[in-house]
């Protein structure tokens, strides 16, 4: 077993040893690998990948926002991490970003309205994001020129074009109920089927 398949083993397993032992042989961790120790909360694993100058604010890929979005689940992890450097308003190339209000997040940054209701959040999340000002009827990444141009041609919308998609009738029912407008278009000209 190669050093790379080693790693992803141990990490896989919170082996703290091994770990180290693969560190101190030259192995460097990959961006699964951070993102795994961040799911089984290895915190003495992640603060060796810190310490071997792991970037914690790097993108997990051009489409999404650093290994912070992977902790949004579980409190310790989240304030563990910011605790370690991750910037609550890094942004991903197309402009994506999770939010962490608490650490100085703003709904101003990314597509973090959109994102919540595409992931079905509940829907106390997406009133606090309506709250601190998310633009109910704002078309995807039109806030973010380089990805509207990407995704134009997929029919990006607004929320409501998200909450549509999923069928999910309390999400629209929310959404209506504070101002979402049904007559926006998404990027193809199609409205949100209601």
């Amino acid at each position: 077993m190669d050093q790379y398949e080693r790693m992803k083993f141990a990490v896989r397993n919170d082996e703290f040893m091994e770990v180290l032992d693969l560190l101190n042989e030259g192995a460097k961790p990959t961006m699964t690998d951070f993102v795994q120790a961040i799911q089984n909360k290895s915190f003495p694993i992640l603060e060796l990948f810190l310490n071997d100058g792991f970037d914690i604010n790097k993108q997990v890929r051009g489409d999404y926002p650093p290994p912070l979005s992977y902790a949004l689940d579980d409190m310790e992890t989240t304030k563990w991490m910011i605790a370690h450097g991750a910037l609550p308003n890094a942004r991903c190339e197309t402009g994506n970003t999770e939010y962490l209000f608490d650490a100085g997040a703003s709904v101003k940054f990314g597509q973090p309205l959109h994102f919540a209701v595409r992931h079905q959040r509940p829907q106390a999340t997406i009133q606090l994001l309506l709250n601190k000002g998310a633009s109910i009827n704002q078309v995807m990444f039109s806030n973010h020129s380089a990805s509207y141009l990407q995704f134009e041609c997929l029919g990006v919308g607004a929320p409501l074009h998200e909450a549509a998609k999923s069928k999910n009738k309390g999400l629209i029912k929310l959404l209506l109920a504070n101002g979402a407008d049904p007559s926006i278009p998404d990027s193809r000209g199609k409205l949100p089927e209601l």
